[in-house]
């Protein structure tokens, strides 16, 4: 891990009234901005939340292990351009300026049909409000705005929706005290903790081979083969997909072999609304030469596990052992530290690790190889070895054109 790690987005505690944390609020944030970030894009902001959260390889594993607040702009609320997240993970912030028009109240309840909530912020009553406080679970009252007399009035008035009520920007224990005895459900403020920065490393990836992946993913009958070829030639984007299966985006954990089966896992739709979130929050070019290593290793390890025809090893299993086996030199993260935040199989993740098992002594050759220590292959090996070696530095050079 790099000596400063990247700002991915704060998060700030959210208490209940035995002021224990039961929530986070994942606020955006930059390496520049980290203590008030200026937001002037809704979507770009929670687009560059949502991937540095279930992308990203963070250095707070516990920021997965809570539900975490995220607000949700009216444009991707009503487009349904959001993936599929846990219900039980996330709440969805609606803020003010959302009209409580139609598209909207029908957008929040087929939301609701899934069995996700919501939570109003920076909320002032008003009845234009009250079909759409019917559908929400949650109110959030800025009581720093509002003053203790008016965050009494707004107590009262919406009592009688049943919502439970989030007192925020709480500063003093006074404040505190007042918003318990007004009935207040939940709490948050500076004076109960301050927003805390989550640090670790962003992945970025290729935009050429993200605008390819849309646009087959746009058509009427995608191809997952042709799918599955172009995110096997950026292994950030692999890597990403790969994390995205095994977070709590997923609210489950599947040990996988290759990237066809991420891609079954995830579903098409699925795909495409990460892989346009990910297009969304923008991208930076990746070091050109360690990328080429990794993706002529993973090619080496296919062409091999095919030609070789070694047992139990396929070679799209030898293809992803491959990529994984260098990619910590191309994101410049330990490791063990990447592997521990995917979900791949046993004999995939001894292979990378340890180098265990055929897929292990694979790597091991492929790797002695490519680094010129030819002594260490059986003789009877290199021309077959030589060839694989010449064909993926074709194909890696071809990747890399393509990718611009």
């Amino acid at each position: 891990m790099p000596d400063t790690p990247q700002v991915l987005m704060a998060r700030q505690p959210i208490f209940d009234r035995n002021l224990r944390v039961v929530a986070y609020e994942l606020l955006y944030r930059s390496d520049d901005e980290t203590k008030v970030a200026n937001v002037l894009n809704g979507q770009h902001a929670t687009c560059n939340v949502l991937i540095n959260a279930y992308s990203s390889v963070v250095d707070n594993q516990s920021l997965r292990q809570l539900p975490v607040f995220l607000n949700l702009p009216r444009q991707m609320l009503e487009t349904d351009s959001l993936p599929a997240l846990s219900p039980k993970q996330v709440v969805f912030e609606l803020h003010e300026e959302l009209a409580a028009n139609d598209v909207s109240i029908e957008s929040i309840k087929r939301y609701k049909r899934a069995g996700y909530r919501f939570a109003l912020d920076n909320f002032v009553y008003d009845r234009a409000f009250d079909e759409l406080l019917d559908h929400v679970d949650i109110v959030r009252l800025d009581i720093r705005k509002l003053g203790i007399a008016k965050t009494h009035d707004q107590v009262r008035l919406l009592k009688r929706f049943g919502t439970r009520l989030l007192a925020e920007k709480i500063e003093t224990h006074a404040e505190l005290e007042d918003c318990s005895g007004l009935g207040f459900h939940l709490f948050q403020g500076y004076f109960l903790k301050h927003p805390e920065i989550v640090a670790g490393r962003r992945i970025e990836s290729n935009e050429t081979i993200l605008l390819q992946l849309l646009s087959e993913l746009l058509k009427p009958e995608p191809k997952e083969k042709r799918l599955v070829e172009l995110i096997e030639q950026d292994p950030s984007l692999s890597y990403r997909l790969l994390s995205i299966v095994n977070s709590a985006a997923m609210s489950r954990k599947r040990k996988i072999d290759n990237l066809m089966e991420a891609l079954v896992i995830l579903g098409l739709t699925e795909v495409r609304k990460w892989v346009s979130l990910i297009a969304l929050s923008g991208q930076k070019s990746k070091p050109v030469e360690l990328t080429r290593q990794v993706l002529i290793t993973a090619s080496m390890c296919e062409q091999l596990a095919e030609e070789l025809k070694l047992p139990g090893i396929s070679p799209s299993t030898a293809f992803l052992c491959g990529m994984l086996d260098r990619i910590d030199a191309l994101l410049d993260i330990e490791k063990s530290a990447l592997i521990e935040q995917i979900a791949i199989s046993d004999s995939v993740k001894a292979a990378v690790i340890d180098h265990e098992g055929e897929l292990g002594q694979l790597l091991t050759q492929v790797s002695a190889f490519c680094d010129g220590f030819w002594n260490r292959i059986r003789i009877s090996d290199h021309p077959v070895y030589h060839r694989a070696n010449l064909d993926a530095i074709d194909w890696a050079n071809r990747t890399l054109a393509m990718m611009g």
